[in-house]
């Protein structure tokens, strides 16, 4: 009987950390969410930095081949922060990128109204990029040869 009354009450501490995780989890993820932080269970599989005032963000499920035979691991994301601010963010943590404005990149000239550009840094590169009254988009591009 005795025995029986000492696993209830583990039972009930057990019970009672599992739901103080689930509020900290919660809390956790509120705080992030409402700063602007891209979810937790999307990961930037790329290794380029991520910025880190994100509203939405999305990786690419499969590697895509681009015009110049390349494959190409893509993450996506957006912000509400100003192209200025996130361009300046990407200049300091890249090393040496090359900028090229994307209304003269074959892949970006055709969406109309759209300022930007692309930082690249070898094969792999950096848009960012905004269409007329919509958020900052952000696309990082890790590259390599089709194997």
């Amino acid at each position: 009987m005795r025995a029986a009354k000492e696993d209830t009450g583990r039972g009930r501490r057990s019970a009672g950390v599992a739901a103080s995780l689930a509020i900290a989890t919660w809390a956790a993820l509120s705080a992030l969410t409402a700063r602007g932080a891209a979810p937790p269970s999307i990961e930037n599989l790329t290794g380029l930095p991520t910025y880190p005032n994100l509203t939405s963000a999305a990786m690419d499920g499969v590697y895509r081949v681009e015009a110049l035979g390349r494959w190409c691991a893509r993450f996506t994301g957006s912000t509400a922060d100003s192209l200025a601010i996130v361009r300046a963010w990407y200049r300091k943590r890249l090393r040496q990128p090359s900028e090229t404005d994307l209304g003269r990149d074959e892949q970006f000239k055709v969406y109309p109204n759209l300022t930007g550009v692309k930082l690249a840094v070898g094969v792999d590169y950096v848009a960012v990029y905004r269409l007329a009254n919509q958020s900052t988009v952000i696309e990082l591009h890790r590259c390599g040869r089709v194997p």
